[in-house]
């Protein structure tokens, strides 16, 4: 299985509270994205070999998550995405040339 295919992926295992918390961001902003759950979709290596190559960083934790075929991180990482974005839409949401 080529993990390249999914343009957004959340990599999770069970009983993960952080990858719950994403998993409802996401959610709430109405983004489709496919779940793999470690053990049993995808071996741990898999996966540290998939961010590895994608984003040049060895990751042991999850959830690991891609949107629009971009590597993103963690909860944090994806909770500081979005806010960068927001603060960005909003300085710049009124300004015409």
């Amino acid at each position: 299985m080529s993990l390249n295919q999914y343009a957004n992926l959340v990599i999770t295992q069970p009983n993960c509270p952080y990858c719950v918390k994403a998993k409802a961001i996401l959610d709430q902003r109405g983004v489709e994205y496919t779940t793999l759950v470690l053990g049993t979709d995808l071996e741990k290596q898999a996966m540290i070999d998939f961010v590895f190559e994608k984003a040049q960083v060895t990751v042991n934790t999850v959830p690991q998550i891609i949107l629009n075929g971009e590597y993103v991180g963690g909860h944090d990482d994806l909770v500081a995405k979005l806010e960068r974005e927001e603060l960005e839409a909003d300085a710049f949401g009124d300004f015409e040339l």
